[in-house]
């Protein structure tokens, strides 16, 4: 089964930290998920292949005996992740990331250029799939999400009869 994805910063330097853009698309499934993402170009595109990875093991039920093609138009990203290319120290924790779910997910990553890859294609040319499953997108773990700090209400005013 092909699963793209595809991530970049909105800056003209692509090296500088910015807001950028993560996303993965499954088209056999009409799944095209795309969320902001705080990062270089290429901490963008490692986030949006460990997005990918960690919906497909929230919905292993559905990946089950396929076989994974991980595309992606990031040549760094593949190089780095099949031992081509070293890295560097700022990326080597998200290409050990995906060095730990490889070996437990077993997928190919591959390259596709740019004009291929489907997860960086407008919302309209994904189409959706009416027979799709239900899937869960909570792919992002509790110390990624937004803390909400709750204050303890003050319970002194409460009388107990």
């Amino acid at each position: 089964m092909k699963c793209y994805f595809y991530g970049s910063n909105l800056l003209p330097d692509k090296l500088a930290k910015n807001r950028g853009l993560i996303s993965f698309a499954i088209p056999d499934y009409g799944v095209l998920f795309r969320s902001q993402y705080e990062g270089n170009r290429y901490e963008c595109e490692y986030a949006a292949a460990i997005a990918l990875i960690r919906f497909v093991q929230l919905n292993q039920e559905h990946f089950q005996g396929k076989v994974l093609e991980l595309l992606t138009d990031s040549p760094i990203v593949v190089y780095q992740v099949n031992n081509r290319i070293a890295t560097t120290k700022t990326l080597q924790r998200f290409r050990d990331l995906i060095f730990f779910y490889k070996r437990k997910l077993n997928f190919e990553l591959v390259w596709v250029p740019a004009g291929m890859n489907r997860a960086s294609t407008p919302v309209a040319e994904i189409g959706t799939n009416p027979q799709s499953p239900k899937f869960n997108y909570d792919i992002f773990d509790e110390s990624t999400k937004r803390k909400i700090i709750h204050k303890p209400q003050n319970k002194s005013h409460i009388k107990v009869a």
